[in-house]
């Protein structure tokens, strides 16, 4: 059994398309399974370690959380982390919330045989006349319980990507029921080897703290970030030569698209992608004319995908924000506790927090060794050149 995580694409859409450029799609294919992987080497490594391990010592081992901004390559990565898996033999299935705390989804997404008996009873007028047992869809009474009766000598990888929503649990019925199953998962008390891997934004290791999961073996909790450079430049040589099938030296247009990628794995496929589209539409050549459309519809797709994260939060929130971050620089980051202190001047403590743990959980500040920061540079000084000025409000303005 091996349900690969499925492709997934987003729809980015520019107002305006330069007439030269409608051999490029608006579609970017810039969700699920990379087109070009690259990178991450220590963490696959490590991934590899554990399953190694889980191998040999033949039953339960852990959890594993990647955790990281929108865009930053999570699912990539775990289709990546998937592959591996199969390659070893193990049996990789993707599941869904309701296998958390449903033993008759976990068995159904397992494909597994899930009977139980029920007993009924027949009644005449009032009278008893027998008792039976039938079959029926019911069972095992807990998630646990199920992994439990699978082939104890074959290895299983639970695949959960959008990990953030298990949040949606806490204070409701199934909350004991998650967290007994989280519990078993992540200290190895399933019978057999068995690792739950999952993969969200920002809040995950919270909501995942606030279910009984308040720590992680070493290796097992990643913060994503950007990739690195020379993973950066592969992927583009990799978009630039296999899918566009650039005929020369790609490495001038390499320089110039990393210098507006920032290593962010989004970015890359975006601008990957329209870079390929142009060389093939050029036939192989890359012209200085054809790099100016590629950075013409690259900004605009790359800006449309910080409007997109921006969205739900007002204007007046953005200046805020980008007041914050104006005048630090994104490398030293920030502590939870100054930027709402920061942001309460504007909106007061409670909005402030609110505020906080949206930007957090839309990708815009991200947590990586303790701070905050804005984990794209050009995200950050699009925030700054759009919002990071003063407004004048005069008798009768209004915020909208």
């Amino acid at each position: 059994m091996s349900n690969i995580l499925p492709d997934r694409i987003s729809l980015v859409v520019s107002e305006v398309m330069p007439s030269d450029s409608s051999h490029i799609s608006e579609i970017i294919a810039d969700r699920g399974p990379a087109r070009y992987f690259h990178g991450r080497t220590r963490i696959l490594q490590k991934f590899n370690d554990l399953l190694g391990l889980a191998e040999t010592m033949k039953t339960g081992r852990t959890t594993i959380l990647i955790q990281g901004a929108p865009g930053a390559g999570k699912t990539a990565l775990l289709e990546e982390m998937a592959l591996d898996a199969l390659e070893r033999q193990w049996n990789v299935v993707e599941i869904n919330l309701g296998d958390l705390y449903n033993p008759v989804q976990i068995a159904q997404t397992l494909g597994k045989p899930y009977v139980s008996r029920k007993k009924t009873a027949t009644k005449v007028d009032g009278k008893l006349l027998s008792k039976e047992y039938t079959k029926e869809v019911a069972g095992d009474s807990s998630v646990s319980q199920v992994l439990e009766k699978m082939n104890p000598k074959e290895g299983v990888l639970l695949v959960l990507d959008e990990a953030q929503r298990i949040a949606g649990f806490l204070g409701t019925s199934n909350k004991i029921a998650v967290m007994e199953t989280l519990d078993n998962l992540h200290n190895g008390k399933v019978n057999r080897p068995i690792i739950l891997l999952a993969a969200g934004l920002g809040p995950t290791s919270n909501a995942l703290r606030s279910l009984g999961i308040s720590r992680f073996k070493g290796g097992c909790f990643v913060e994503l970030g950007a990739l690195s450079k020379e993973s950066e430049r592969a992927v583009i040589q990799d978009w630039l030569v296999k899918e566009g099938g650039a005929k020369r030296d790609p490495d001038v247009w390499i320089d110039a698209i990393a210098q507006k990628t920032h290593g962010w794995p989004q970015h890359i496929s975006a601008y990957g992608d329209i870079a390929a589209k142009q060389i093939q539409n050029d036939h192989g050549e890359m012209s200085p004319e054809g790099l100016e459309i590629v950075y013409k519809l690259g900004t605009e797709k790359r800006e449309a995908y910080y409007e997109q994260r921006t969205e739900e939060i007002s204007r007046k929130e953005r200046r805020s924000l980008a007041k914050l971050i104006k005048n630090i620089a994104i490398e030293d980051g920030l502590d939870g506790e100054d930027i709402e202190e920061f942001l309460s001047r504007d909106f007061g403590p409670d909005r402030a927090t609110d505020l906080f743990n949206r930007v957090v959980e839309k990708g815009i500040l991200h947590r990586q060794k303790g701070v905050y920061t804005v984990p794209i540079p050009s995200m950050r000084t699009w925030l700054i050149s759009n919002y990071a000025h003063e407004r004048n409000s005069g008798i009768g303005s209004k915020e909208f």
